[in-house]
């Protein structure tokens, strides 16, 4: 692959990590069906909410036309002090009392915000409530009352310096009336004292009566409305539609999330490249799920369904795989109980027959064998060998149109493990008794007890049977682990989509996705080309007028 190449699988991995997330598309569902109820329950529960505004021009009140320093009032406000006592208990209060309504102060508080636009001397009252009406009336009720507590604070400071000056003012006018009075018994230099001392007196009385009369006739306006809290037309909360959008967009992002989690935490496989980077095997062939019967034999027999075509599509590619090219024995197991292995390996016996192989089906499940009970079989050729189940007679089974093929039925033997281990065993699986018979061999779970491993380190190849909807990461990981330790060699796996209808938990999990990654094996061939080759010789006649080697050539067109 060129350098050309690599960045042509961005997108590709972008694809199945987007395939993976909607797997599971009943969480996103969920995550987006629960985003709209509760949105819908917000508008509902919260009801609408309605904002009136108020706007304020603070105005400057002082006792003194002019601080110190020679600043005017006007720039001593401190506009942060303002916000916070319109924000006040007393204000809050005062508002309550004039609206003649119980409510707690504190209460009233929650809802009023009242902020300073940058370089401006205005305050802005905001409060909102469940109506317009009632957000009207609290809102000018905090602005008159907080003008009404700004002019009575002014009028309390003015009456106050002025009852400070009228006090100092009090005893210089009773010293003028006794200067008055020795001024008008007085004489010569005397009265020339006094009089001059009446002269500085009068000037600070006239300068008291003056600040006095000053501090009377300011204006104590404490601002003015520029913006009265009218009514609101339209409720200032988000509406119905934005409410449900809102959480549509965030259930969706909750379901996303939820989705992403359960992918990283599932210990299934949930895709043919899963399948193939565990067990380091191509994948042979997915099986449809089955649509109805429950006939073990599919292929022949009349057997034209998806399956069948599916059993012979992955027997064609065994045929041609150089791997197990030839005579030789092939070994089908699963992993587990949950898939169906003995299906697979009885179709793919029949489908070898088909293609012209001579074919020897050996049910290695010697502790519950029961295989010969589920075909039509008839009696074959060898006699039973005492004690020698390897050399048993075995039984040749019907495939209709497709030909037949021998079985050597299970049985049970005391010691499995030791039996399958025997020269009589490996002389059956190595010494074929013609230049295309192929030996396929059946066993037990692999991961149940050792039965499998003792036939795979003697098979040519090892197929693995894997449930697409159960098999797990972690047993396809021993699976390789156990057959290549063996010194065994797995040509590939089997995906069984089983017969089962959609449950709630794949309907969560969405179902597995079937795309290749890289250069691998196709999960699937097409179907295989008319291949010229020998009839294989039956043990039973051929239906009049359609013969094994026609059955095979018509199949394989299809």
């Amino acid at each position: 692959m060129s350098v050309f190449d690599e960045p042509a699988e961005e997108p590709d991995q972008i694809r199945d990590q987007l395939r993976q997330l909607f797997r599971y598309r009943a969480l996103l569902v969920l995550g987006l069906v629960l985003g709209l109820l509760g949105g819908g329950a917000v508008s509902l529960l919260g009801g609408s909410t309605y904002t009136a505004t108020g706007e304020v021009v603070v105005h400057a009140i002082s006792t003194a036309p002019f601080e110190a320093g020679g600043v005017s009032a006007d720039k001593q406000i401190s506009m942060g002090t303002e916000r916070q006592i319109a924000q006040s208990a007393s204000v809050a209060s005062a508002a309550a009392k004039s609206l003649r309504i119980g409510t707690d102060p504190a209460t009233l508080q929650r809802d009023l915000r009242v902020s300073n636009p940058p370089e401006t001397q205005t305050l802005m009252f905001e409060y909102s409530a469940d109506s317009a009406d009632r957000a009207s009336s609290l809102v000018n009720a905090f602005v008159h009352a907080y003008l009404d507590y700004r002019q009575d604070a002014a009028a309390q400071r003015i009456d106050k310096t002025v009852s400070k000056l009228g006090t100092e003012l009090k005893p210089l006018q009773e010293q003028r009336k006794v200067l008055d009075r020795r001024i008008a018994g007085a004489s010569g230099s005397g009265r020339a004292t006094d009089e001059s001392e009446r002269s500085n007196l009068v000037s600070e009385i006239a300068d008291l009566q003056g600040r006095i009369s000053s501090l009377k006739s300011l204006d104590t306006t404490p601002g003015d409305i520029v913006r009265k809290g009218d009514p609101p037309a339209f409720p200032s909360s988000p509406g119905l539609t934005l409410l449900l959008l809102a959480g549509a967009v965030i259930g969706l992002v909750l379901g996303i999330l939820a989705a992403w989690v359960r992918s990283v935490l599932e210990p299934r496989v949930r895709s043919v490249a899963d399948v193939q980077d565990n067990l380091r095997a191509p994948v042979l062939g997915i099986l449809p799920r089955r649509q109805g019967g429950t006939e073990l034999l599919e292929v022949g027999r009349g057997g034209r369904g998806n399956r069948a075509e599916a059993y012979r599509t992955i027997a064609f590619r065994l045929v041609h795989d150089q791997r197990f090219a030839g005579p030789g024995s092939l070994l089908i197991v699963a992993p587990r109980e949950n898939a169906d292995a003995v299906s697979v390996a009885v179709n793919l016996a029949a489908a070898f027959a088909e293609i012209g192989n001579d074919i020897l089906l050996v049910e290695a499940d010697l502790r519950t064998p029961r295989l010969a009970q589920r075909l039509p079989v008839h009696p074959g050729h060898g006699r039973p060998v005492p004690g020698s189940w390897a050399d048993g007679e075995r039984l040749a089974v019907d495939a209709g149109v497709d030909g037949r093929f021998d079985l050597l039925p299970g049985r049970e033997v005391p010691n499995p493990a030791r039996t399958l281990s025997s020269p009589q065993f490996a002389r059956l699986l190595n010494a074929p008794s013609g230049p295309n018979e192929n030996v396929v061999v059946i066993t037990g779970p692999l991961l149940s007890h050792a039965d499998g491993l003792a036939v795979a380190k003697q098979a040519a190849g090892v197929v693995v049977v894997c449930d697409l909807n159960e098999v797990r990461r972690d047993d396809l990981d021993r699976v390789w682990e156990l057959i290549t330790g063996a010194g065994g060699h797995i040509l590939g796996a089997v995906l069984d989509k089983g017969s089962r209808g959609p449950s709630l938990r794949r309907l969560s999990d969405g179902g597995p996705t079937h795309r290749k990654r890289g250069r691998r094996a196709p999960a699937a061939a097409a179907a295989p080309p008319q291949l010229p080759g020998p009839p294989s010789p039956h043990t039973g006649p051929a239906p009049v007028g359609r013969g094994p080697l026609d059955a095979d050539t018509t199949s394989l067109r299809r």
